[in-house]
Parts: C-alpha cells; sequence; structure tokens
C-alpha cells in the first residue's frame, strides 16, 4: 500500500472513532493531520465529504434518541451566529481569533476538570447562545464544536442524549453548510485516486464501528474526560496555528 493511502486512511480512522464516541470532532482531529501530509484544498474537501458520510451514518443509528427542539435551538443559534461571525473573520484576522478562542477553550476545560460548573436558570437561553458561539467561531475559524461541547457537559447532560443531540446538530449544520457552499460556488471538487477513497471509506466505517463499541462501554465520567480532552486537544492545536501565522 501506498504511504500516502496509508496516511490518509490512518487520519481518517482516527477522526471516525473519536467522533463516533463524542459525537463531535471528526475535522478537528482529521483536518490539521491531513494538512500535513496533503494539499490543503484536498484534505477540506476530503474532510467535507467523508464527514457527510459519517454524519449520515451517525444520525440514522441516533434517529430515535435526541431531542428535537434541542436540536432546533441550537441550530437556530448557529445560523444566527455565522453572519457576525463571518464579519469578524474578514476585519480581524485569522491567526487572532484561533489565539483568542484557544485560550477560551483552554481556560473553560481547566475550569470543568476542575469540576466548576457555572448554574444554568435558563436552559432555553443557554442552548440558542451556544448555537450563536458555535456559529459564529465555526464561520470565523472553522471549529464550531467545542462551544456547544463544553455547553453540554455545563449543563450535565446524559452521555447518551448528549451525544445524539451533537450529532443531530452538527448534522444539520454541516448539510446546510455544504448546500451554501455549493450555492455559491466555494466547494471546489478535487479529484482523489480512486484507492485512496476506497481505503478512506473503509478507514471511515472501521472507526465508526470501533467508536459504536466503545461508546457503550464508557461510563459517564470516561465520556466526559474523553470530550474535554478532545476539546483541550484542538484549542492547543488552534493556539500552535494562530502563534505560528502571527510569527511568520
Amino acid at each position: 500500500m501506498d504511504i500516502f493511502v496509508m496516511l490518509t486512511a490512518c487520519v481518517v480512522f482516527l477522526a471516525s472513532f473519536f467522533a463516533t464516541v463524542s459525537g463531535f470532532g471528526f475535522a478537528l482531529v482529521a483536518t490539521p493531520l491531513l494538512s500535513l501530509f496533503m494539499d490543503a484544498k484536498e484534505a477540506v474537501v476530503l474532510v467535507l465529504l467523508a464527514g457527510f458520510v459519517l454524519r449520515i451514518i451517525t444520525m440514522v443509528r441516533n434517529s430515535t434518541a435526541f431531542e428535537w427542539d434541542t436540536v432546533l435551538l441550537v441550530t437556530a443559534g448557529s445560523l444566527i451566529g455565522i453572519i457576525p461571525g463571518s464579519v469578524a473573520l474578514k476585519i480581524i484576522h485569522i491567526e487572532q481569533l484561533e489565539i483568542f478562542l484557544g485560550v477560551i477553550l483552554l481556560a473553560a476545560t481547566f475550569l470543568m476538570g476542575r469540576r466548576i460548573e457555572f448554574e444554568i436558570t435558563n436552559k432555553t437561553l443557554g442552548r440558542l447562545t451556544a448555537g450563536i458561539l458555535s456559529g459564529f467561531f465555526g464561520s470565523a475559524t472553522s471549529v464550531s464544536g467545542p462551544p456547544l461541547v463544553l455547553y453540554f457537559l455545563n449543563e450535565n447532560m446524559e452521555k447518551d442524549l448528549m451525544r445524539a443531540n451533537m450529532i443531530w446538530c452538527f448534522g444539520l449544520n454541516g448539510t446546510l453548510m455544504l448546500i451554501g457552499s455549493y450555492l455559491a460556488g466555494t466547494l471546489q471538487y478535487v479529484a482523489m485516486e480512486p484507492l485512496n477513497l476506497l481505503y478512506s471509506l473503509a478507514a471511515l466505517l472501521l472507526g465508526w464501528w470501533l467508536g459504536e463499541q466503545l461508546f457503550y462501554k464508557l461510563n459517564q465520567h470516561l465520556f466526559r474526560r474523553l470530550s474535554l480532552l478532545i476539546v483541550c486537544a484542538g484549542a492547543v492545536g488552534m493556539l500552535y496555528s494562530g502563534i505560528k501565522e502571527l510569527l511568520m
């Protein structure tokens, strides 16, 4: 097997595995790793398409486990946040946004790791705000998951419900973004070798299957720790990327 094909399959497997276990993080894991050895445009398109396939599978598998009112509320908030996020990207350098979000996420992860949480008196407002922040940072930095994950963890939502809600929230948002990108003409097709595509799909399905097996063996405490670990890793990656770009 070609080393390029093997590396691509390994990255897709890891991203699929962690995204299946936690309900988020496919792009957070796959994009920076693929960009190390693949053209940036090809990496983005592969992540979009592979992530879409994984979302369809997981949405079908969790079609009765999520809360419609929560998902629609978060999605509405995300759509609201996209506009100011797009404006912020035009007036603020992306590396500054990445550093800002990285610092905020690290601080929030540290506090929640220490079991320091904030009392939520209005869940409707809280979920709408989490959706707005998710949409804002998603359109400004392409990282939309952590704000929503941290909110749900702070709400102490049960792990099965939390994962199902996140799968559907990100599934709907991702589908809308894919349609919007296509209509705007910004979704460019990048040809991939059939063998690379085939192995990537096989790796994605294997990661999904193993992730499903592990998820049901995790208790609430381990699920929380894993979610915080993925958010922390994403925050460190954003800080590194932002500081690197700032110094260049």
